[in-house]
């Protein structure tokens, strides 16, 4: 198989037809394809591989670096989430539910992803929660009374 090069035809899943087409690649990332113009919409986009072609070369060093960034990530949420339930630790848990109405700083029990801090209020009615390992936007009933 010839190398892939800038200006090549190469067969990719279009994002916008929805379907697999050709392409011209218009950009290269080292000697992977990164964006190529479809040929029927004229679109440009981020190389998607064809639906129809299951094995794919896989990025291990982009892997281990995506890894190890979503562990230092995780680490650095459950230190925040630490801190702020050690600031709030006199503060009862409220469990959540869509129509309750919480502020900031509330604790909430979720029954999927536990225990949780709000970390800020989304207006008119969406909330960020801290879980331990994981920051969710949650609907909730709106500011409290």
């Amino acid at each position: 198989m010839a190398k892939a090069a800038v200006a090549q035809e190469t067969l990719s899943y279009c994002t916008s037809c929805k379907i697999d087409l050709a392409h011209l690649i218009v950009a290269m990332k080292g000697d992977q394809i990164a964006k190529v113009e479809c040929k029927t919409c004229k679109k440009i986009h981020a190389y998607k591989a064809p639906k129809g072609v299951t094995e794919v070369a896989p990025k291990k060093k982009r892997a281990s670096k995506k890894a190890s960034d979503e562990a230092q990530s995780a680490s650095t949420i459950e230190a925040e989430w630490e801190k702020l339930m050690n600031a709030h630790k006199e503060a009862p848990f409220k469990p959540y539910g869509l129509k309750s109405k919480f502020a900031l700083g509330d604790k909430i029990k979720h029954p999927n992803f536990g225990e949780g801090i709000v970390g800020k209020l989304i207006y008119p009615n969406k909330l960020e929660v801290i879980f331990r390992t994981d920051i969710k936007v949650l609907i909730h009933g709106g500011a409290p009374n």
